[in-house]
C-alpha cells in the first residue's frame, strides 16, 4: 500500500488591493476505508485563522477570512496520505431491477436528483440510448460498461470546457476534461436510476516528470455493495495511486477554494499539484 505526498497550492494574483476576502477550502483528504491519513495541513498567505469544520458529505471543510488589503492570495495544502486498492464493482451483484427498491431510493435521494452541474435533458439521454450499454445482468457490469463508453465518447481535451460548462456541450462536442466526464457519467447513472456522486482528488502518476494533477471521477451505489468507484477518463484504474480529498452531488459542493472580496479584479490564478511516493 503506497504512502503518497501531496502538495496542491494556489496562487491568486489581483490587479490592485484586494480586501474582506473570505474563503472556503475542501483540500483535506478524507479518512475512509481506502485511505488513511498520516498528516495534513493548510496554510494561508497573508497568514490568517484558519478553521475547519465537517459538511453534510463528511468533508473537512476549511474557513478564513482576509481582512486587510492583499494582491496575492496564497493557500497552499500538504498531506502524506497511504491508500489502498478499492473493492471490486460488485460483477456478480443484483441486477437493475434492484434499483426500483424503495429503501435504496429513498436513502439516497439527494445522488438521484438533478444538482447545480448534472442533470440530463434531452441531448444527454439520447446519448444513453446510443450506447451498448447491457440491458441485463449485475449493475456492476452496466456501471464498468458505462466507465468505458463515456471514455470512447468524449476525448480528453485540456481547456475545451470551463467549470459551468454544461454537460449538453460537451456531449455536442465530445470534449472535455476529467470533470466533464465525471459530470456526465453521473448523468447517466441517475438517469438510469443509479444513485452516484462525485468525487474529487489528486492522480499520482508513477515516474511522471513535472507537476501532477488534480482529479475527478465518480462513486455509485449498486445495491446491496455499497458505493464503488469509476472513472471515466481512466477505466478500470489502479486506485491506489489516488487521493480521496472530498466528495459531493457535483463539483459545486467540493470546489477545491472559493470565495468572495472586495477591490480590484482578479488579474491571474495558477494552481500547482505535486505528488510523490515516500517510504
Amino acid at each position: 500500500m503506497p504512502r503518497l505526498h501531496a502538495k496542491h497550492r494556489t496562487e491568486i494574483s489581483y490587479a490592485g488591493p484586494a480586501i474582506e476576502s473570505i474563503n472556503e477550502v475542501h483540500l483535506s483528504p478524507l479518512e475512509d476505508a481506502r485511505q488513511s491519513v498520516d498528516w495534513a495541513r493548510i496554510s494561508v498567505q497573508p497568514a490568517a485563522d484558519v478553521q475547519s469544520h465537517l459538511d453534510a458529505f463528511g468533508n473537512t471543510v476549511h474557513w478564513f477570512q482576509l481582512v486587510d488589503a492583499h494582491d496575492l492570495l496564497v493557500v497552499e495544502a500538504e498531506a502524506i496520505v497511504q491508500t489502498r486498492p478499492a473493492p471490486p464493482p460488485a460483477m456478480g451483484g443484483p441486477g437493475m431491477e434492484a434499483l426500483a427498491d424503495s429503501a435504496y431510493r429513498d436513502s439516497l435521494a439527494e445522488f438521484l436528483i438533478p444538482s447545480v452541474h448534472v442533470r440530463w435533458p434531452r441531448a444527454v439521454t439520447a446519448v444513453r440510448g446510443r450506447m451498448e450499454l447491457p440491458e441485463e445482468g449485475p449493475v456492476g457490469g452496466w456501471l464498468t460498461t458505462l466507465e468505458s463508453e463515456v471514455n470512447r465518447l468524449v476525448t480528453y481535451t485540456p481547456g475545451a470546457t470551463m467549470v459551468d460548462t454544461p454537460i449538453e456541450e460537451v456531449v455536442r462536442d465530445r470534449r472535455g476534461v476529467c470533470q466533464d466526464m465525471a459530470h456526465l457519467m453521473i448523468a447517466l447513472c441517475r438517469d438510469a436510476g443509479v444513485a452516484a456522486r462525485y468525487v474529487s482528488g489528486w492522480l499520482h502518476v508513477p515516474g511522471l516528470e513535472g507537476p501532477a494533477e488534480s482529479h475527478a471521477w465518480i462513486e455509485a451505489a449498486i445495491p446491496g455493495a455499497g458505493w464503488r468507484e469509476f472513472d471515466p477518463t481512466h477505466p478500470a484504474p489502479a486506485w491506489e495511486h489516488y487521493v480521496r480529498v472530498a466528495l459531493g452531488r457535483d463539483y459545486a459542493d467540493v470546489a477545491p477554494l472559493r470565495g468572495s472580496y472586495s477591490g480590484a479584479p482578479t488579474e491571474a490564478m495558477r494552481v500547482v499539484v505535486e505528488m510523490s511516493e515516500v517510504a
